[in-house]
């Protein structure tokens, strides 16, 4: 007898789009590959088409999207992303501690930031 319930592979709990070309991004994914073994998270990387999960471009290196549409961009995705990994429920709660997500801003915006000033020499 089969489960009424979907299967986790074929329904993820949230989708990951990203632009490969930043090390902050291919670092979280690797991550991701290794640890999400039930697949929770899915992976639609900027050289593949969007999902139908979003209507929306690549306008920034890093989006997640849940079952309901919800969007998060950039450094305050990665909460959402951990959540959805086994034993990322400890280090989404993390992100309540002062200052966390303002270093992981940071990070970020340090991976950006050739990106921004390559864009910006032209002006």
């Amino acid at each position: 007898m089969q489960s009424a319930l979907p299967s986790r592979t074929n329904n993820p709990a949230i989708t990951l789009q990203c632009d490969e070309k930043s090390s902050f991004n291919r670092h979280l994914l690797s991550l991701v590959r290794q640890w999400d073994k039930a697949g929770n998270v899915r992976i639609v990387c900027a050289s593949e088409k969007p999902t139908e999960a979003s209507t929306q471009t690549f306008e920034t290196q890093l989006c997640v999207f849940d079952r309901n549409g919800v969007r998060w961009c950039g450094a305050e995705a990665l909460p959402i992303i951990f959540k959805n990994l086994p034993f990322g429920k400890i280090a989404a709660a993390m992100y309540i501690l002062p200052g966390t997500m303002w270093f992981t801003k940071q990070i970020y915006a340090l991976d950006k930031a050739p990106d921004f000033e390559q864009a910006n020499r032209g002006h």
